[in-house]
């Protein structure tokens, strides 16, 4: 296997603002009290979308969404988290009915990315518009 190389700084610069509009459109008037956790696994999400890692995003961004869910329980999860759920199952599990699917292409998995901050942010930052 070849080594990877890092993506364009340029490249790098483009996704972190675009990251940033995202937190600051999902985030509360008010700043938020994270933990330590929340935290570092916020950053990771920042790094791993920067470098376009998309199917890592999805999978930390459903960390962050099933952390929040177990220390706020609601009834029914929102539509959004379904959706997270769902995607996140598809890139790590295999369908035994339908064999080993092949990903999606490198476009589409960037808007599963780009899906899964949003809901992350938005399900992270709840709690503080209450």
């Amino acid at each position: 296997m070849p080594l990877l190389a890092p993506p364009d700084p340029k490249l790098w610069r483009a996704r972190a603002e675009w990251f940033q509009r995202a937190h600051d459109t999902n985030a509360p008037p008010r700043a938020v009290d994270a933990s330590a956790r929340e935290d570092a696994l916020l950053a990771e999400l920042e790094v791993a979308f920067c470098a376009g890692a998309w199917a890592a995003v999805a999978i930390l961004a459903w960390a962050i969404v099933e952390a929040e869910e177990r220390k706020h329980p609601s009834e029914r999860p929102e539509p959004e988290v379904d959706w997270l759920r769902e995607r996140r199952n598809a890139l790590i599990h295999t369908d035994p009915r339908r064999g080993d699917e092949p990903l999606p292409g490198d476009a589409e998995l960037e808007e599963v990315a780009q899906g899964a901050v949003r809901v992350a942010l938005r399900v992270l930052f709840a709690g503080a518009w209450r």
